[in-house]
């Protein structure tokens, strides 16, 4: 191959091999001049009968595919936003964030709202934050553990074992789930933090000309409006140090100029509920999340409410 073939070559794309996962490393491609996808099963893909916190957190999503461009077998990888820690592997960028899909969250089964769940009902969910967003609203029911791609996850609420369960619309949509989805109000339940938004992650630069237009096509992708909410976003979880053991919800917009936060943490077990809001100019997103992180860290008495530890 020459240097010029190789400056031309089709840009890599690792992703994940779930249906889901897909479909966002499509929704790249499909924006690319010339692009291939590579799919890789990670940790958190393959163990399914634990909690994700249990055996290395959501981070196990993205690390294999950060090998795989650190050993050269792919110039870019495509994640979920909310799967993304807030550090990552050292050599690599956020290049872009697509713009951003439908960030909440979604009851999946024949009841519409919480309320009309009955009593001591079973949710299925693998996500600590849900589970406790559930406590906080109805104390009764019981969440459960429900790992797996969604294909599966709907055929184990199909198969009755349990009486609704948690997605994320965002998902639900881009694989085209339709029936007896019911999206979740945000003064409900509190996204997660990025959710919603693809984040494609690349290389830095080198000073190679193929590391650089591979930057450049990649950036070009960008939305603004959404990198600007999930900075803050983002900033927050950093400055709380958030793990998947901790249940936070973060969701910010931005609209003429500003950025508005809202931001939540909770215990476990839902039974404290901290919730801070405010707006910033976009420029100053990093900081207003780091800002309402602090705030409700006060609230919460300081940073030993974030210890996992049974209290």
């Amino acid at each position: 191959m020459t240097v010029s073939d190789l400056h031309h070559a089709p840009i890599r794309l690792a992703s994940r091999a779930s249906k889901l996962a897909l479909a966002q490393a499509e929704e790249v491609q499909g924006q690319l001049a010339s692009a291939t996808i590579v799919t890789f099963s990670t940790k958190g893909d393959e163990v399914l009968d634990r909690p994700l916190a249990d055996i290395g957190g959501k981070g196990l999503f993205v690390k294999t595919l950060e090998r795989a461009m650190l050993s050269g077998e792919a110039d870019a990888a495509v994640h979920s936003g909310k799967d993304m820690e807030t550090h990552y592997a050292e050599g690599t960028t956020i290049a872009a964030f697509l713009k951003r899909a439908d960030r909440r969250d979604a009851l999946i089964g024949p009841y519409a709202r919480f309320d009309d769940l009955p009593p001591n009902a079973v949710i299925g969910t693998a996500s600590v934050r849900r589970a406790a967003m559930i406590k906080s609203i109805r104390p009764d029911i019981t969440t459960k553990l429900l790992r797996g791609n969604v294909n599966s996850r709907l055929k184990q609420l199909a198969d009755g074992h349990y009486d609704a369960i948690i997605l994320a619309m965002a998902g639900m949509e881009r694989l085209g789930f339709h029936d007896q989805i019911h999206p979740i109000p945000e003064d409900v339940m509190l996204p997660a933090a990025a959710q919603g938004a693809i984040a494609i992650q690349t290389l830095d630069e080198d000073g190679s000309a193929r590391r650089q237009t591979i930057l450049d096509q990649l950036s070009g992708l960008n939305h603004s409006d959404t990198a600007i909410e999930v900075t803050a976003e983002r900033a927050l979880l950093d400055q709380l140090d958030g793990t998947c053991q901790t249940p936070i919800g973060a969701s910010a917009y931005f609209a003429d100029g500003y950025v508005r936060l809202t931001a939540q943490l909770l215990s476990p077990n839902g039974e404290q509920v901290f919730t801070t809001s405010d707006k910033a100019q976009a420029s100053d997103a990093d900081r207003l999340g780091r800002d309402l992180a602090d705030q409700l860290l006060d609230m919460a008495g300081g940073r030993d409410f974030l210890d996992p530890q049974p209290r």
